[in-house]
């Protein structure tokens, strides 16, 4: 800080003080647990962030009920306000529990990160609205949960701020929705439990049968769009060409890669029930999104030094597998072509923002069948429900409860900062919160 005599006309030299580019008079932000807020709920205005905060309404009450203090934020007032009145009179009624921070500005991220605990995040495609929210949180220590199942733009966060959410304590865990909470979660559990029937075992393979009925929503959509036939995801940044291996396996400590590896073998079209198989398989969608998921858990956690991981879609017949692969055939040829593209995203497809009617979710569900196989022979299976449409009725009540996990039950949680998974952080914790919301889960 330097002081400079400038020149008054209406009271003589006087001094100013100029402060350099490089320097900052910000104060560092409070710790967690002491601040205005526990909870906010970004990208309030969005399908799944919508229905983010009608959960948080209908099972917690307002932010002023049951002693948990949450607000909403996004870019639009005239939107977080309409979000706030359609909650009801007495829910979202102080104009400070809306926050307003645009996607690309940096000064409104900082101030919103730093009056709260915890950010659950719902904007996407997140490699387009997601990277200056990471870097804000992981800069002021605020723990951060998100939906996204952009598996190239979470490698991008690990290279870019695993680092420092470690070294702030910042907890970063992304996949806290559909993709990839189910599968995420079972593994951890399945591999617990092989360790429980024998303490010498450690996971070599584990296989999901998924029985699934949802649909997908228009930002669902825009992001598959713009992973397959746009630019995002496409290019490497400078931080993760720095990396000569595969940054999911990026250890807590150390250099190099962890010796907690992963091998994805999904099932790529159809395989007919085997001896001891629970039914027929077909590919599934998500599946390569769930197996790197995991692959970064047993980086984290280490179930085993090589695991196999195989998941498919069951289906009772093969007529039905068949008629499920043409269906999806054919709507991924509408999507090749430019031209068709155009029409079905014209006039087709819903628009960011839509998603399934209430009545559709309502008909929706998520089974999932695991089973887990020890090195040593060890076979243990488990079962995991989710009870209305997985990917935006019951993803906004896995966001909001892996939230709430780090808000409210930090001290449960044995996990320093850096950038993570449900299982390697959350883990049992969040299963518990989901069990008493409405999942099932049960070994058998």
């Amino acid at each position: 800080l330097v002081s400079r005599p400038r020149q008054d006309l209406s009271s003589g030299s006087a001094f100013v003080f100029v402060l350099p580019v490089h320097c900052s008079l910000t104060m560092a932000p409070l710790p967690r647990g002491k601040r205005r807020l526990q909870l906010v709920v970004y990208g309030a205005t969005g399908f799944t962030g919508k229905l983010a905060v009608q959960y948080l309404v209908s099972q917690y009450g307002g932010p002023s009920s049951k002693g948990i203090r949450w607000g909403i934020a996004g870019r639009s007032r005239s939107k977080l306000e309409a979000v706030a009145r359609e909650q009801g009179e007495g829910k979202l009624d102080n104009e400070n529990d809306i926050i307003v921070a645009d996607a690309g500005d940096s000064a409104a991220l900082q101030a919103l990160v730093e009056q709260t605990d915890v950010v659950i995040s719902c904007a996407g495609p997140f490699s387009r609205y997601g990277s200056l929210l990471v870097a804000e949180c992981s800069r002021a220590g605020t723990d951060y949960c998100d939906i996204t199942g952009e598996i190239p733009w979470v490698r991008e966060m690990i290279a870019a701020h695993d680092d420092e959410a470690q070294r702030s304590g910042a907890r970063i865990v992304h996949l806290c929705g559909h993709d990839s909470v189910p599968w995420d979660l079972s593994t951890l559990a399945l591999a617990n439990k092989l360790k429980e029937k024998n303490p010498g075992e450690e996971l070599a393979r584990v296989d999901f049968f998924d029985d699934i009925n949802g649909s997908a929503s228009g930002g669902t959509l825009e992001t598959a769009i713009g992973l397959q036939f746009g630019k995002d995801g496409k290019t490497k940044s400078a931080a993760l060409r720095s990396f000569d291996y595969d940054v999911m396996l990026k250890p807590h400590h150390g250099t190099g890669p962890s010796d907690h590896r992963l091998k994805a073998k999904n099932i790529g079209f159809l395989k007919l029930c085997g001896r001891g198989e629970e039914a027929h398989r077909s590919m599934f969608v998500m599946s390569g999104v769930n197996a790197n998921a995991v692959k970064r858990s047993n980086a984290l956690n280490k179930y085993g030094a090589q695991v196999t991981y195989c998941e498919g879609q069951q289906w009772k017949t093969v007529f039905s597998a068949l008629c499920f692969l043409a269906t999806f055939f054919l709507f991924g040829l509408s999507l090749a072509f430019p031209p068709t593209r155009w029409f079905m995203r014209t006039f087709v497809l819903p628009k960011p923002g839509e998603g399934p009617s209430e009545e559709a979710m309502a008909k929706g569900y998520l089974n999932i069948k695991g089973i887990a196989t020890g090195v040593n022979g060890t076979i243990v299976r488990s079962e995991i429900r989710f009870p209305v449409d997985p990917g935006y009725k019951d993803t906004a009540r896995m966001i909001v409860e892996s939230g709430l996990a780090l808000a409210l039950e930090s001290h449960k949680i044995q996990c320093n900062g850096g950038v993570l998974t449900p299982a390697a952080c959350q883990g049992k914790v969040l299963l518990d919160r989901l069990v008493q919301t409405g999942t099932a889960f049960t070994f058998y």
